[in-house]
């Protein structure tokens, strides 16, 4: 049976790239002003505010700041994740950065020989966030028009990850002592280091996201999307649906569907949900670099899962009580 299923995904996989190849193809026109809408979204929405965000974090990473903090937070990470304080760590540059930074660092850490592989896949579980600046500055502000909707999305956000964190916690202390950070040696240049690492980085993201927002909209036109909008349209509506639909491929579309169908206590809370699950374009941010640390795919996953419900949960949660509308 795992066999005839293997077979059927490894035919799956080419199958559905041939087949968007040939649409691309087929309406260069549509799918060109598509990819140029993407590119918008990005310059308008994400690139003013991840980039000076990306620059200040590249610079305050190359002091020693960051790695006195882990040390002072050894025990409160010790009794909410059995982790040592790399934990603290990891989820504060996640926190303060966003995707993918934290599934980066996981990586370095693999590779530096100081964590393996049971280590990382908890600590890419609790280090998946989305940055502080694009939730309050691009969803709230920029999609929502309200910076305090930004925040209540923000909270339920890192809310969920501490919970996560501790719910996939391993049942024993899996780093001993306190260890050497990563990323902290002088540089020589470390203004330019910081600008090129940041806008690299940057138009990394800017380009996963153009080409899984084209992605998105050829599924939608193949219809493809369709049985799973048809299945969450009578919960949510059909606007709601269609978004929260296109965000399992790319988030930031999705959110941006949702924001425009309104800013009730249900969008907003879907918003959260989705920056939470991320959507496949942030999971293959993610596992370009969680590959490399043997991570396991299906807790990770399952971790989002978790983690976009308990966002919902707690965003709907926000919303009521500070009557966010």
């Amino acid at each position: 049976m795992r066999s005839k299923i293997k077979k059927l995904t490894s035919a799956f996989y080419p199958a559905l790239l041939a087949f968007c190849m040939i649409m691309l193809v087929a309406f260069p026109d549509r799918y060109v002003a598509t990819t140029l809408s993407g590119l918008k979204i990005w310059a308008v929405t994400v690139l003013p505010s991840l980039l000076p965000f990306f620059f200040l974090t590249a610079l305050f990473t190359k002091t020693e700041t960051l790695g006195d903090l882990a040390k002072k937070a050894n025990g409160l990470t010790r009794f909410l994740y059995n982790e040592s304080g790399i934990a603290a760590y990891l989820q504060s540059m996640s926190f303060l950065s966003g995707y993918p930074i934290g599934a980066k660092l996981v990586a370095d850490l693999y590779d530096g020989k100081v964590i393996d592989e049971k280590q990382a896949t908890h600590l890419s579980v609790l280090s998946s966030t989305s940055g502080p600046l694009f939730i309050v500055g691009g969803i709230g502000v920029g999609m929502f028009r309200s910076p305090n909707t930004g925040y209540a999305i923000l909270l339920s956000h890192y809310i969920a990850s501490v919970l996560c964190g501790i719910i996939f916690r391993p049942h024993r202390n899996t780093v001993k002592g306190v260890i050497s950070l990563p990323n902290t040696q002088k540089c020589d240049n470390v203004l330019y280091e910081s600008i090129y690492s940041s806008v690299v980085s940057v138009a990394i993201v800017g380009g996963f996201i153009a080409v899984f927002f084209t992605f998105a909209n050829v599924l939608a036109d193949a219809k493809i999307l369709s049985p799973l909008t048809f299945c969450l349209r009578p919960f949510w509506g059909e606007a709601n649906a269609e978004g929260f639909a296109v965000g399992l491929v790319e988030c930031t579309t999705g959110i941006k569907l949702i924001a425009e169908n309104g800013s009730g206590p249900l969008e907003v809370g879907l918003a959260a949900a989705l920056v939470s699950l991320g959507g496949l374009s942030v999971w293959c941010q993610s596992l370009v670099y969680l590959k490399k640390a043997r991570v396991n795919g299906k807790i990770f996953f399952a971790a989002k899962i978790a983690q976009a419900a308990f966002s919902f949960a707690v965003c709907l949660l926000l919303c009521f009580i500070f009557k966010i509308r």
